[in-house]
């Protein structure tokens, strides 16, 4: 088997530093991604627990057993 000639090597060379590129790239552009998503997750968990104390809020508001019974009370100018 004969070694490669010098300029088949500066192909190989120039050709693996094209993919090396293209990797780096495309690590960047998933790292960023990533970072975008994670960001998006934090707010929607945030939002959810808003949500879920906004639910909580109206069953309550909307439950008459947590409601006072006005037929017992007496009118304030009593």
């Amino acid at each position: 088997m004969s070694l490669p000639s010098s300029q088949q090597t500066d192909a190989i060379e120039s050709r693996l530093e094209r993919i090396e590129s293209a990797l780096a790239h495309l690590q960047h552009d998933v790292d960023s991604l990533n970072s975008a998503l994670m960001g998006y997750f934090s707010r929607l968990q945030e939002l959810d627990s808003r949500f879920g104390r906004l639910e909580h809020e109206l069953q309550t508001f909307h439950d008459p057993t947590e409601q006072p019974n006005t037929d017992c009370e007496r009118p304030p100018h009593y």
